[in-house]
């Protein structure tokens, strides 16, 4: 699986066929009413240069070490997967791994994969069903079987069996218990009889050739700390791939990647934080186009939500009603997507196709009485919750006062019963350039509200998450990826996989209802899709109305390519970018006349 990531693309191509690919690019210089143009033309062959500041973190991407966008971003050249998410965000299925995809049976639930016949490892061994059987034996929390080191156990835990006939060219997997979202399972397929040898979970930081075999277009060649180059694949049976070689170059930050983009060290840049400045100079940078957009990537903040937290739902929501979401929108975001707008979904995230925007009239805010009460949110047409986007002090306040804490003017609140003084500790994930920006707005509004916060980075958003989930912090701010499929909220909200940070497990927030359990698992298990969004659509709103947690904003991703690279379609909903780079070609010039230049998508 891919997707850890709508607006109408300036500029969008695919090369079909060499001979069929023309684009034409205004050239420098010349004056009066004529002009000179360049056709680029795409040519076989030929080396790429590919920047990113996201480096890989291990070898293998199913594995909480190696889960990561560099790991998953380098090795979608490499390992198959059954499916994948393309540059929409939807799932769609590898025709060059597997011929069909059938759902034979309901009861039990029951997927046939017919693989490729031509389908091998770079070694030459052939992909088969043991491959499938030996990712689904160490990922399905057996804990005889199983490996204790995986990215999640969603899915794989309810399969009952994996089977293989025609040679291993045919698999058989059938469910113990129905999971709608199969075709996430068997993402990133891992050479069985090499991690055999080796172990699910080798010791390595970073892709290694030797356990990384290929089953895609081009293979690992050489790995360093500052680059890998990727080769074509010799043992490829698909669609040849265009360049002969692609370098992925690693930048230590967004400037040194504008930096190699502007000097021509790199033809195609994709950086981690879109800056002012990184879109300032491509936009400026001639014979190159860039592409921003929402990705799949959320930024909420997160609550302390167990049974035993120190937070009440009272006061969530009201730590929820002094936050400027509008307003951190504008500041931090907008400049770079103008569509963007304040979140108002848990399980989807804009740009989502089944995203719906919050209701355009302002909500009801009015007061309640001071009980334990959280009817604070409004419920739009469409199913969509229309919480205030802006702070609502007076309401806030009474919310606060309900919980038993006090202030005097100008000061901080504290507890009425014995005086002590009330804090809220918030953890912000540093390695999120968004969350860094955001966490002091949020520390600095908390406080204006008498809410003394104090703030705390760290260096990831597991370590964020941990910290919230073992009762140090209040509050954590941090990115959460999404994918098409929704079962994810399971992971999220839930302890149905295990604990939080064991195999898959995200409930920070220590978040425990058995009513919403029951509603994500039996969305899960719905393969009408319709009937599974009208259950997570009520798990939606329960979350709204205990606050469990505040959707903030989708962080925009971008991609910026010179013309003389072909092929480049910007997947900012998913780490698939390179799962096409077959596609990509170099493009050279040929010179001819023409008094009307023309740019690309104009």
């Amino acid at each position: 699986m891919r997707g850890r990531g709508r607006r109408p693309r300036r500029w969008r191509g695919l090369i079909g066929g060499l001979g069929a690919l023309a684009l034409l690019a205004s050239a420098c210089g010349g004056g009066g009413g004529g002009g000179t143009t360049v056709t680029y033309v795409g040519v076989a062959g030929g080396s790429i240069s590919f920047g990113t500041t996201e480096s890989p973190t291990g070898c293998n991407p199913n594995t909480p070490s190696g889960d990561s966008p560099g790991t998953l971003t380098v090795l979608g050249a490499v390992l198959p997967s059954p499916f994948v998410v393309n540059n929409l965000g939807a799932s769609t299925a590898n025709s060059a791994l597997i011929v069909q995809s059938e759902l034979v049976s309901t009861k039990p639930e029951t997927i046939v994969y017919t693989l490729n016949p031509k389908a091998v490892w770079s070694d030459g061994v052939p992909i088969t069903a043991a491959d499938f059987k030996y990712a689904w034996e160490q990922q399905r929390g057996d804990p005889v079987v199983s490996s204790p080191d995986v990215s999640s156990i969603a899915g794989y835990r309810d399969i009952a069996s994996v089977t293989g006939s025609s040679g291993g060219h045919i698999v058989t997997v059938k469910f113990k218990t129905t999971f709608a979202d199969w075709q996430m399972l068997f993402g990133d397929l891992l050479p069985a009889h090499v991690m055999e040898k080796v172990g699910w979970n080798p010791s390595c930081s970073t892709v290694d050739p030797a356990i990384d075999l290929s089953g895609g277009p081009f293979e690992i060649g050489s790995v360093s700390g500052q680059a890998i180059q990727l080769v074509q694949n010799p043992k490829w049976w698909g669609t040849p791939s265009n360049a002969r070689s692609i370098t992925v170059h690693l930048a230590s930050s967004t400037a040194q990647l504008a930096q190699w983009m502007s000097s021509g060290y790199v033809q195609v840049a994709q950086p981690t934080m879109v800056t002012k400045g990184f879109l300032t100079q491509m936009t400026g940078l001639p014979g190159a186009q860039s592409d921003v957009d929402t990705s799949a990537t959320l930024l909420q903040l997160d609550m302390a939500s167990s049974p035993d937290a120190t937070l009440s739902p009272d006061l969530r929501v009201a730590i929820a009603l002094s936050i400027n979401r509008q307003d951190l929108v504008n500041q931090q975001v907008s400049w770079a997507v103008p569509g963007i707008s304040v979140a108002n979904s848990h399980v989807y995230v804009q740009g989502q196709q089944t995203y719906k925007p919050a209701p355009t009239s302002s909500p009801t805010t009015t007061i309640p009485p001071p009980t334990s009460s959280t009817s604070t949110t409004v419920i739009g047409s469409g199913g969509s919750v229309n919480f205030p986007v802006t702070p609502v002090p007076d309401q806030a306040a009474a919310l606060i006062a309900a919980t038993g804490l006090v202030r005097t003017p100008d000061d901080p609140y504290y507890h009425s019963a014995f005086g002590a003084p009330f804090q809220l500790h918030l953890v912000v994930d540093e390695s999120d350039p968004w969350a860094a920006a955001v966490g002091p707005e949020i520390r600095s509004e908390l406080d204006a509200v008498g809410l003394d916060t104090s703030l705390y980075p760290v260096t990831s958003a597991t370590a964020a998450g941990q910290a919230l989930a073992d009762g140090f912090a209040d509050l954590a701010l941090l990115p959460v990826t999404f994918t098409p499929y929704m079962s994810q909220v399971i992971a999220w909200y839930t302890n149905l996989l295990g604990p939080a940070g064991k195999n898959g497990s995200q409930n920070w927030t220590g978040y425990s209802s058995s009513q919403f359990d029951q509603l994500v698992q039996t969305a899960s298990q719905q393969l009408n899709p319709n009937t599974a969004a009208t259950y997570y659509a009520q798990a939606d709103t329960q979350l709204w109305d205990e606050m469990v947690s505040l959707p903030l904003f989708a962080e925009p991703a971008a991609l910026a390519w010179s013309r003389t690279i072909g092929g480049v379609t910007p997947t900012p909903r998913s780490d698939a970018l390179l799962c096409h780079a077959q596609l990509w070609a170099v493009r050279t010039p040929e010179s001819t006349s023409n008094t009307t230049p023309s740019l690309p998508g104009q």
